[in-house]
């Protein structure tokens, strides 16, 4: 069959496939059907092979070589279970992360956009850091990689080679410093998939010290500053912008808190419902919102077209953590190692791991989803399993940030126009082996 023919057959299918997960996704976190989600499970996996009979690249070497792995590893234990569900685990998160993108669609739509874009008039260089800083974390509440579309125009219109190179720098840090602790991201969904006992208000509430303490301490040092310039139509055009963002996020964290569920199945349940409010209800407020839902409509069945790539890696990814973790051996030597090393060093390696195997090519799922599965367990206390997800947490953004093999810093490098190896050997680099240090040390000595 020819690449052609193959994408067409995506593009018909694979938005029914996906909106056929999120329904079952959605009527497991209502009801608790257990058969609902072992389809979902099924589905996925199909749908995962398919990628990786059809596509080239990474996609295809995740499932051979992850799900491969996982496949082996389970079958020599019998524990189908566990692989059934990390594939279920997996479900869930494809239908996660096409919310997420409906999300964006939510943002990027917003008749207000264009009037924060434009509203970003030529700044000092300290003040041009601050900002890109600060809306590159604030756009990437909803979608980490989704705020590049957003952020990317201020940066790749600087003509200016090294201005653009350090805008694009700046732009990165809010970017992956909004991972700490929004529940919309990726790697959010990723670490608390991966440890489902974590204590979420702790975790969020630590993320959020640290993203901002990362981020003021340029403002300390006098590399940043915040803008004092911009005009009050800016302010007015951002809040109308991000309003549906914050009521989805009070939604989100209310189900979460008083309902009991994680952030994955909170985010499946509400942001497809605000999104069918916002589509039905901005024309009417707002005339130049007109068509707003037929164009939210387009954007996420071309982004979703391509999502059996985001399944054969997701899918492989968690069944392969799933495969390890139901392996006796490994299972062994993680005791022998706690009782040698103890929960402190694990999360010191969990956080060098992950950084490691990700500037090599990996995707950051990968080996997030490996250590933080393996360690978990074997963490004493609520505080060290905040710990441990904080490491998984700041070892992705490293991988967003300066990791040469991260397909996501790979895709904000290409958008903003910049050189990937400079961007990624660059101040971020060092910047970020500091923050690593400091934390490291700060898990040994007071953990």
């Amino acid at each position: 069959m020819s690449d052609g023919a193959i994408a067409s057959i995506n593009r018909r299918i694979i938005p029914l496939i996906i909106f056929l997960l999120w329904l079952l996704a959605a009527t497991d976190a209502l009801t608790g059907w257990r058969p609902a989600i072992m389809a979902a499970a099924f589905v996925a996996i199909a749908v995962g092979l398919w990628a990786g009979a059809t596509r080239r690249g990474y996609a295809r070497f995740a499932v051979i070589v992850f799900g491969g792995s996982a496949f082996l590893m389970i079958a020599r234990t019998g524990n189908w279970q566990a692989g059934l569900a990390g594939a279920e685990n997996a479900a869930r998160f494809v239908a996660f992360l096409g919310c997420l993108h409906l999300l964006r669609a939510i943002v990027q739509t917003s008749p207000s956009m264009p009037a924060v874009q434009e509203s970003f008039i030529a700044f000092r260089l300290q003040a041009k850091r601050g900002a890109l800083q600060l809306l590159s974390a604030i756009f990437s509440l909803p979608l980490a990689i989704g705020a590049i579309s957003v952020i990317a125009p201020f940066v790749s219109r600087e003509p200016d080679d090294e201005i653009r190179l350090d805008a694009a720098s700046w732009a990165m840090r809010g970017l992956a410093f909004a991972v700490f602790f929004s529940p919309f991201t990726v790697a959010m969904g990723i670490v608390t998939a991966s440890l489902p006992g974590i204590d979420l208000p702790l975790l969020m509430g630590a993320g959020f010290l640290l993203c901002a303490a990362l981020m003021a301490i340029p403002h300390l040092i006098g590399q940043a500053r915040l803008p004092r310039s911009l005009p009050k139509s800016f302010w007015v055009a951002l809040w109308n912008v991000l309003l549906p963002v914050w009521l989805i996020v009070i939604a989100n964290l209310t189900l979460v808190f008083a309902g009991g569920m994680s952030t994955v199945q909170a985010a499946i349940l509400i942001v497809p419902v605000f999104a069918l409010g916002v589509a039905l209800l901005s024309p009417m407020l707002v005339p130049a919102a007109k068509g707003r839902g037929q164009t939210m409509t387009k954007m996420i069945r071309q982004t979703v077209a391509s999502f059996d790539n985001e399944i054969a890696v997701f899918m492989s990814a968690l069944c392969f953590a799933a495969g390890v973790t139901a392996t006796p051996e490994v299972n062994a030597l993680i005791h022998h190692a706690t009782e040698v090393l103890g929960p402190a060093a694990l999360i010191v390696v969990s956080l060098a791991g992950i950084a490691l195997v990700s500037s090599l090519g990996l995707h950051m799922a990968v080996p997030t989803s490996v250590f933080l599965t393996l360690f978990g367990p074997s963490m004493p206390d609520a505080l060290h399993l905040a710990a441990l997800g904080l490491a998984g947490l700041l070892g992705w953004a490293y991988g967003t940030m300066s990791a040469m093999g991260s397909l996501a810093f790979l895709i904000c490098a290409n958008l903003f126009g910049v050189p990937a190896r400079r961007l990624a050997f660059g101040h971020n680099m060092y910047f970020m082996q500091g923050v690593f240090v400091l934390y490291a040390a700060a898990v040994l000595i007071f953990l």
